[in-house]
C-alpha cells in the first residue's frame, strides 16, 4: 500500500519544484521518492489546464459515482432475489371481508 501524504504537504512540495527547485533536491530533503514528486507535478499540470488528462475532481467524483453504482447494483442484485422467493411461494390473495 503506498504511503498518503497530507495534501498541504503534496502542495508544498510542488511550489518548491515550481520555484526551480529540482526534483532529485525535493526527494532528498522530503524523504519523498523521485517517482512520487513526478507524478504529484503531472497531476498538477493536469488539474490547472496545462496538459490533458482527468483532474483531482473529476477522479474522485468518478470513484463516488463508480461506489455508488456498485452499491445500487448490490441492492438490486437483493431484491432480485428476494422477489424470486417470493414468486415461487405462489401465495394467495387475502380474502375479502364482505
Amino acid at each position: 500500500m503506498p504511503k498518503r501524504y497530507a495534501a498541504e504537504f503534496r502542495q508544498g512540495v510542488l511550489a518548491l519544484h515550481r520555484s526551480g527547485r529540482s526534483v532529485a533536491a525535493l526527494s532528498e530533503e522530503s524523504g519523498v521518492s523521485q517517482a512520487a514528486i513526478y507524478k504529484w507535478i503531472k497531476q498538477d499540470e493536469v488539474d490547472r489546464g496545462e496538459s490533458p488528462g482527468i483532474s483531482s475532481v473529476e477522479s474522485s467524483e468518478l470513484k463516488a459515482a463508480r461506489r455508488r453504482i456498485r452499491q445500487l447494483e448490490e441492492e438490486l442484485e437483493i431484491t432480485r432475489k428476494a422477489s424470486g422467493i417470493f414468486e415461487r411461494q405462489k401465495l394467495a390473495p387475502k380474502a375479502s371481508t364482505r
